[in-house]
């Protein structure tokens, strides 16, 4: 077989057909359907297939029946023409949308799991690759991107953390006007569908990723002055006054003299800092944050706001929330590079949704198909490998999931 055998597409593009004969009763109509554009990615296909338009549900589940995509999106945007080429679309507004993607992180499972080939000399490395390969100066990788539990928890962590800023600082009602998808993938869709947000700008939907980013926070502005201030805790108060003294406080009280280092601070100040930090949180939480400056000098506080904000803001995709005509993914359809459902998640029950079992749609047979390469995979409550060149006979689910990662060929 050839390389382009790996994955086995016809195959997985008939699994996909199979899982739509009944699956593509699950999908449900985005709102006011009629003023939305659809996209759709084939297997093989390099090339969007989009300004497609429907009337109802039933057109969007009978076009999943009959065409089995790779991948299925609808606009953020809505327009008067979803058909039209998009200058004559007749743009009327959008949601606001936010995508967060754990591929975007740095985390240590990622040294685990991922892995990079530079193509120029063939080195190899864990997690994401360095900016230039180290043997031979080149920039240019192949990269084997896996996801684990840790991965999807640091999503959630990170779509939580975005909903309550977009409850708490913005005032979004959480039932009405905020909902949230598991992307099927890496992350969650976090969508905002309300009369405030549908005529934003592109630069004003900069300034609100300026703000869930915490970009420009300046501890002076915040509360953090150098001069005495009545008052008490900012912690009670809202927006980043709350959320920079919350961080503050937060970043001392789990911070490690490792973590210290990191911020390339000198032993003395770290020996300080710590022996000063009961009483400096005690000051965060009952008195206002002027008294600060008991415990450290400007430069040093700065170093710790800007390293704790980044702890207290929501990692978002810039691009995604910044585009007026984004399409973004279609709840319950399958996911062309994992074969798992994206999937609506009441907000409610966000703390405890866990994709790797929820969101699996292959529940039912097994595959025998031989493994390229893989690190663990954990699915339903198993794990199986790590697998390497070798012929293995895999529940449906497992086998697909490494199939779409074009990690292994069916064996037959």
């Amino acid at each position: 077989m050839t390389e382009h055998d790996w994955g086995s597409e016809r195959y997985v593009s008939d699994q996909f057909k199979r899982y739509y004969t009944s699956g593509a009763s699950k999908v449900e109509a985005p709102p006011q359907i009629q003023q939305r554009e659809f996209g759709f990615l084939s297997f093989g296909g390099r090339t969007m297939f989009r300004h497609i338009g429907f009337g109802d549900t039933q057109e969007i589940r009978g076009y999943l029946m009959d065409y089995n995509p790779a991948h299925a999106y609808f606009s953020a945007a809505y327009y008067k023409d979803p058909r039209a080429a998009m200058e004559n679309k007749g743009w009327l507004g959008a949601d606001l949308v936010f995508d967060i993607d754990a591929d975007h992180f740095d985390l240590p499972c990622q040294k685990e799991h991922d892995r990079w080939t530079c193509r120029t000399c063939g080195k190899e490395g864990m997690g994401h690759p360095l900016e230039l390969c180290p043997s031979c100066g080149k920039a240019s990788f192949e990269e084997e991107n896996w996801l684990c539990e840790r991965c999807l928890e640091a999503a959630k962590y990170e779509a939580q953390k975005l909903i309550d800023i977009l409850v708490q600082d913005f005032g979004f009602s959480q039932s009405q006007e905020l909902s949230v998808n598991f992307s099927g993938n890496r992350g969650y869709h976090v969508h905002v569908r309300s009369p405030a947000v549908k005529e934003l700008n592109q630069m004003t939907r900069r300034e609100v990723v300026d703000y869930m980013l915490g970009i420009g926070i300046e501890a002076e502005h915040q509360g953090f002055t150098a001069r005495p201030v009545g008052g008490g805790s900012t912690i009670t108060e809202d927006g980043w006054r709350m959320r920079s003294a919350k961080a503050l406080y937060d970043f001392l009280a789990n911070t490690t003299p490792e973590t210290l280092r990191s911020l390339k601070l000198r032993a003395p100040t770290i020996e300080k800092l710590l022996g000063s930090r009961d009483d400096i949180l005690g000051m965060l939480m009952e008195r206002h944050p002027s008294g600060i400056f008991k415990y450290m000098n400007r430069k040093l506080l700065d170093q710790l706001i800007a390293a704790a904000v980044k702890e207290q803001a929501a990692a978002i995709d810039t691009v995604v929330t910044t585009d007026l005509r984004r399409l973004i993914r279609l709840p319950n359809t399958l996911h062309g590079k994992t074969g798992w459902l994206a999937q609506r998640v009441p907000i409610d029950n966000l703390a405890d949704y866990d994709p790797l079992t929820e969101a699996i749609a292959y529940k039912d047979g097994t595959e025998k198909i031989r493994i390229r390469r893989t690190p663990e995979i954990a699915l339903a409550g198993e794990t199986y490998g790590p697998f390497e060149d070798e012929v293995v006979e895999l529940p449906m689910a497992v086998a697909m999931f490494v199939l779409c990662r074009k990690a292994g060929r069916v064996e037959r």
